[in-house]
C-alpha cells in the first residue's frame, strides 16, 4: 500500500511535467485507435467490395472448369462425367449448411457482341436474377428487375464502344457446347456500372437460362455456385466444411476468396502485418518522452531515494515505487487517449474520410476503394496497442530506476535537493 500512496505522490510533485507526459501519451494512443480503425475499415471495404462485387466468399467448380474457364467443363448434366453431380439438388443442400447465408448459381460464356457495325468481345454471365442479389452486388436489385427473358445488361464503356442505348438490339455470336455457333438476339435493358473499369468495358449479363440455350448447354449444366457466409474472414473454415460435405461429387471443386482472389488476400495480409509496425513506430517515439520524464523525476530525487535506503527501505521497493509512478503515468495517458479516441471513432465510423475530390471510386488489386473511407473498431490492434505503450512506459522508467537506486546512500544524501 504505501508503494502505491508514494508512486502517487510522487507523480504530481511536478504536476505539469507529468500532465504534458500524461497529454504525449494520451495523444499517441488516441492516433493509434484512430489509425487502426481506419485501417481495418480499408481492409474490411476491399474484402467486402472483392467479395461482394462479383466473387462470392466460396466458389464451387468442375476441377477443370478454372483456370481457363472452359465451358465444356460443368456442374452436372454431362453424360461423360456422371460424378459432376446435380446441381439443383447441390445448392438445395448448400443452403442447408452452418453459417451459409446465400446461394447463387451461374453460367459463363464469352462472345462477339454486336450493333450495326460496332462490335466488341464480352464475358457473358448468366444469372437467376431471384439468387443473384443475395450473393453479389455485382448490379444493384432495381436495374436487375429490368432482366426479362431475351434481354441482357452491358456494362457502361462497353455499351459506349458498341454505341449501344437502351432498348436496342444486341447481337450475340459465340461457340456453342454442340460444336456449332450459337448466335442470337437480345435487347438491352440498361447498361450498368460495376465501378471497376475492366468489368465495365467487358461485361454482359443475361438471364441463367437464355444463356444456357444460346451455349447449348441444357438447363442441367451450369458452370459455377457462388456461396455468401456470415462472415468473409470464416470463408477458408466453412469452404473446408463444405468439401467434407456427403456425397460431393468428386469432380467438384470448392475453393474460397482466398483461393481465387490471390491478390487481394496476399493484400490483406501485408494490410494486418503494418498494424504491429505502426504500433512499434508509435510506441518508440513515446518511449523517448517518457523515458526524459522518468530521468528527470528521478534524478531529482536522487537525495530522497538515499534518505529511504538509509532508513532501511530495501532498494527492490524502491524500484518498484519509480515503477510504479510510471504505470500511474500510463494509465492516466490510456484512459484519456482512449476517451479521445473514442470520440475520433464515432466520427470516422459514422461520416469517414470523404475522398471525391481527389479519387473518386479506384480500383485496388482485384476490388475497389469506395471514396468515402470509414474506420471499424479494431479492438485486438486497441489492446495490443495499449499493452504496448503501459509496458515501454514502464520500461523506460525501468533503466533511469535502476541507476538510481544504485546510488550510495552517503552520496546520495550529499547530493542537491530539486525543487
Amino acid at each position: 500500500m504505501i508503494v502505491l500512496r508514494l508512486g502517487w505522490r510522487n507523480l504530481w510533485r511536478n504536476p505539469r511535467r507529468s500532465l504534458i507526459t500524461i497529454a504525449g501519451i494520451a495523444f499517441a494512443f488516441a492516433s493509434l485507435i484512430a489509425l487502426m480503425g481506419l485501417a481495418q475499415g480499408l481492409i474490411e471495404q476491399l474484402l467486402k467490395n472483392g467479395t461482394e462485387l462479383m466473387v462470392g466468399h466460396i466458389q464451387i467448380h468442375n476441377r477443370e472448369y478454372l483456370p481457363d474457364r472452359n465451358f465444356h467443363e460443368t456442374i452436372g448434366g454431362r453424360p461423360d462425367a456422371a460424378d459432376a453431380g446435380d446441381w439443383r439438388r447441390l445448392v438445395a443442400r448448400l443452403k442447408e449448411q452452418p453459417h451459409v447465408r446465400a446461394v447463387a448459381p451461374r453460367v459463363f460464356g464469352f462472345g462477339l457482341l454486336s450493333t450495326g457495325d460496332q462490335s466488341a468481345g464480352a464475358q457473358i454471365i448468366g444469372i437467376d436474377p431471384a439468387a443473384e442479389p443475395q450473393v453479389s452486388r455485382l448490379i444493384d436489385p432495381q436495374t436487375l428487375r429490368r432482366l426479362k427473358p431475351g434481354s441482357i445488361l452491358v456494362g457502361r464503356l462497353l455499351a459506349m464502344e458498341l454505341k449501344a442505348r437502351e432498348g436496342d438490339e444486341i447481337a450475340i455470336v459465340t461457340q456453342a457446347a454442340d460444336g456449332t455457333l450459337g448466335n442470337d438476339l437480345f435487347r438491352m435493358s440498361a447498361a450498368v456500372s460495376t465501378g471497376l473499369p475492366y468489368l465495365d468495358r467487358s461485361l454482359a449479363v443475361a438471364r441463367m437460362d437464355d444463356l444456357q440455350e444460346l451455349l447449348a448447354l441444357g438447363p442441367d449444366r451450369i458452370h459455377e455456385i457462388a456461396i455468401k457466409v456470415d462472415h468473409p474472414l470464416e470463408a477458408p473454415a466453412i469452404t473446408q466444411q463444405i468439401a467434407r460435405m456427403k456425397d460431393l461429387p468428386a469432380a467438384l471443386q470448392v475453393e474460397s476468396w482466398r483461393d481465387l482472389l490471390r491478390q487481394l488476400s496476399d493484400y490483406l495480409d501485408l494490410a494486418r502485418g503494418a498494424d504491429v509496425f505502426i504500433i512499434g513506430l508509435v510506441v518508440l517515439f513515446s518511449v523517448f518522452g517518457v523515458l526524459n520524464t522518468m530521468m528527470m523525476a528521478t534524478f531529482e530525487r536522487i537525495r530522497e531515494i538515499g534518505m529511504l535506503n538509509a532508513l532501511g527501505m530495501r532498494p527492490r521497493l524502491i524500484l518498484l515505487t519509480i515503477l510504479v509512478e510510471a504505470g500511474f503515468l500510463a494509465m492516466l495517458g490510456l484512459a484519456g487517449g482512449f476517451l479521445l479516441g473514442v470520440g475520433a471513432m464515432q466520427y470516422l465510423s459514422t461520416y469517414g474520410l470523404d475522398l471525391t475530390r481527389w479519387m473518386g471510386e479506384l480500383s485496388v488489386v482485384e476490388t475497389r476503394m469506395d471514396p468515402i473511407w470509414k474506420a471499424v473498431w479494431n479492438w485486438r490492434a486497441v489492446v495490443v496497442a495499449a499493452v504496448s505503450l503501459c509496458l515501454a512506459t514502464v520500461l523506460a522508467a525501468y533503466l533511469p530506476a535502476r541507476r538510481a537506486v544504485r546510488f550510495d546512500p552517503v552520496e546520495a544524501l550529499h547530493a542537491p535537493v530539486m525543487q
